[in-house]
């Protein structure tokens, strides 16, 4: 795991169907969505009540106006600082597919929050932004933050074929739809920025937008045509729908110590767009001042920063028809919340679990391993500095280091190649202080193809603006398939020291051998508490990193545990299935 921060830090389905096109009803819809954005008024009572959605009740019973809360026309660039309540996993996957577990209050509670907002939306809407303007297809650049994976690279061009059929049921000039690992062979291309002035050069002349979004995006295009028309595109936007910090994080280097919810950063999930002066702005910028050699830890926060760039750049602007959620008629966006099967989950055996511990833990942090996930895996075994045989663990020979475990990360790489049974298709390393769901993991690895060299895990990077490479972070756990352990260390790529940040160097190693890493939001580097909760709240996590300051059992049973398995792996199935 790279200490923290390195020197320079670390990261900490379809609901309700619309009316038909042009029925009084959705008539009605319109009209009254945007009486709601325009005056704060409650939706009238021809919106239908599968589409009225009971406000959440904040922390302490109170009524929390926010977007989830009240009409999405209510919704403004400034999300109040609390946002949604966190649900654990068990709550949102006994909810069903949708991922929520509603409260009981009426539909149009607004709080002065809500208020608040709507005043801004309002002024806003004064300046100018709502103004409607001609917008053609044509216009928009879609670019799929894809992987060049088997399996991810799949999924992208099937949103490919949908946004290219939506447009030719709209008998619209077809777009560019772009898939990000296509677009350039250089490692930090996931990074976005560096392909702006690729961005600006080939398309500024002829189109107003460019839209990102990832490979498990839903887009409805005449949503968002209809959405995009209201901004104007010969001005800076950067718009999304809004994610806030509570605390200040070390994923985030502590930035804004004082009040980290002033400062907003797009969920990547809802797709997030820039128009064409902003991106031609950025390039002007990038080419005269070269990106920082440093660490990409969280990629939606670090452009947001950039963009920022303290202050001299816009903030983001939220944009309420960008969405997460699965619900709501007037979406433009929405994201799948499911855990990827298949096929049949891998099987228990197919999986060899290393925990990395050393004596010092074997007290305190191995007996929470057993407590919580260690009964999920049928092949674990415990590496530490000292033979201790109530773990048991094993002793590899290799001292225990106070920063990077390179050495024995390799030797633990060794001996699964050399030691375990060749049908052992999947290694997993983690920490004695990870916490990881090995039910979930199994319906994840379905997707992938152990023949492949597959490094799983969250993406992180270094040095990519002047030739890095990308690596998996070790707190969270690195996946390896066996042909990439295989190809690893047929090669002479090695720890240059034992104490060497082991995640950093096997990145670098895969780096050379032209094996990209395989990110998955779902591994998490920190705790809960660290990451946004509509961030998590649009996930099925499968692990999460560190014991300090938080009850790890209790984190396990709230995020982790296999409780309705049996429901989530139906569900799962169902959603997957029928999308493929």
């Amino acid at each position: 795991m790279p200490p923290p921060p390195r020197a320079g830090g670390r990261r900490g389905g379809e609901g309700a169907a619309a009316a038909p096109t042009g029925s009084a009803q959705e008539l009605c819809h319109r009209r009254n969505f945007e009486r709601a954005r325009a005056a704060a008024a409650v939706p009238p009572p021809c919106l239908p009540p599968a589409l009225r959605r009971p406000a959440r009740p904040a922390p302490g019973g109170r009524l929390d106006g926010s977007r989830r809360g009240g009409p999405r026309g209510l919704a403004s660039p400034a999300r109040p600082p609390g946002g949604r309540t966190a649900v654990p996993v068990s709550a949102r996957l006994s909810a069903g597919r949708s991922g929520r577990a509603l409260a009981p209050e009426a539909f149009g509670l607004a709080s002065e929050d809500t208020k608040k907002e709507v005043k801004q939306s309002q002024d806003l809407e004064k300046s100018g932004i709502s103004r409607k303007n001609d917008l053609d297809l044509k216009e928009i650049v879609f670019v799929i933050q894809s992987q060049s994976n088997s399996f991810h690279a799949k999924r992208a061009e099937q949103l490919k074929k949908s946004i290219l059929k939506q447009a030719a049921d709209l008998t619209q000039e077809l777009p560019s739809v772009l898939l990000l690992h296509q677009l350039a062979k250089q490692e930090g291309a996931w990074t976005i920025l560096p392909l702006l002035p690729h961005f600006s050069v080939t398309y500024s002349r002829n189109s107003s937008w460019i839209f990102f979004c990832e490979e498990e995006t839903r887009i409805q295009i005449p949503k968002l045509l209809e959405t995009l028309s209201r901004y104007d595109p010969s001005k800076e936007w950067f718009l999304g729908k809004a994610l806030h910090d509570e605390e200040s994080t070390i994923i985030h280097h502590y930035a804004f110590s004082e009040n980290p919810t002033v400062f907003k950063y797009p969920d990547f999930a809802a797709g997030w767009a820039l128009s064409i002066p902003l991106v031609n702005k950025l390039t002007k910028r990038l080419k005269s001042e070269s990106l920082k050699s440093d660490f990409t830890i969280d990629l939606k926060h670090e452009i947001a920063l950039y963009i920022w760039d303290k202050g001299g750049g816009p903030p983001l602007t939220p944009v309420p028809e960008f969405c997460t959620d699965d619900v709501d008629f007037y979406c433009a966006t929405t994201f799948h919340s499911f855990l990827p099967l298949c096929g049949k989950p891998v099987k228990k055996e197919d999986i060899f679990v290393a925990v990395k511990t050393c004596k010092k833990f074997h007290g305190d942090r191995i007996p929470i391993v057993k407590q919580t996930w260690e009964s999920q895996a049928s092949l674990i075994e415990y590496y530490s500095d000292y033979t201790e045989n109530s773990i048991p663990t094993v002793d590899l020979g290799i001292p225990n280091t106070d920063r990077g475990h390179c050495g024995k990360t390799f030797a633990i790489l060794e001996r699964f190649l050399n030691h375990s049974q060749d049908k052992t298709a999947w290694l997993v390393i983690v920490d004695d202080d990870t916490l990881i769901s090995i039910f979930r993991l199994q319906h994840l690895l379905s997707c992938y193809d152990s023949g492949e060299p597959v490094f799983l895990g969250e993406r992180y990077g270094y040095g990519l603006g002047t030739g890095g490479y990308s690596y998996v972070t070790g707190g969270g756990g690195m996946v390896f398939s066996r042909e990439a352990i295989r190809r690893l260390l047929a090669s002479k790529c090695r720890c240059y020291s034992n104490d060497a940040p082991d995640d950093m160097v096997l990145g670098m190693c895969f780096s050379g051998l032209g094996i990209p890493v395989t990110h998955s939001p779902l591994f998490h580097q920190a705790r809960p508490v660290d990451y946004p909760k509509d961030y998590l709240s649009h996930q099925v996590p499968i692990s999460f990193h560190k014991h300090w300051n938080i009850d790890p059992v209790k984190v396990y049973f709230t995020w982790l545990a296999p409780t309705e398995e049996a429901k989530a792996r139906q569900d799962t199935q169902k959603g997957f299935r029928e999308e493929l």
